[in-house]
């Protein structure tokens, strides 16, 4: 990722900013992702899971959060990542 110089805080404000048309959105947002999946890897749950109340599926991603936090201090990044719950 290139290192861009600013002579003044405007300047910064209007370099975040990406317009609906710009050509390079694209490759800045893939950019994005491969930093994020390089710095945190592993996968988020994939699909739909149906609970029974939020509390239930609160209670799924706090042990989900749990497990992640567990992986990454361990050093590895989980490969089943996938919220456990109990079909309603």
């Amino acid at each position: 990722m290139p290192v861009t110089m600013f002579t003044s805080l405007d300047d910064a404000r209007r370099a975040l900013v990406a317009r609906p048309l710009d050509t390079h959105l694209a490759a800045r947002i893939r950019s994005l992702w491969s930093f994020a999946s390089r710095l945190v890897p592993g996968e988020s749950p994939r699909g739909v899971a149906k609970f029974a109340s939020i509390e239930e599926a609160n209670a799924a991603r706090a042990a989900w959060v749990k497990r992640r936090a567990q992986a990454l201090r361990a050093g590895g990044a989980m490969r089943s990542t996938r919220p456990e719950h109990s079909p309603s």
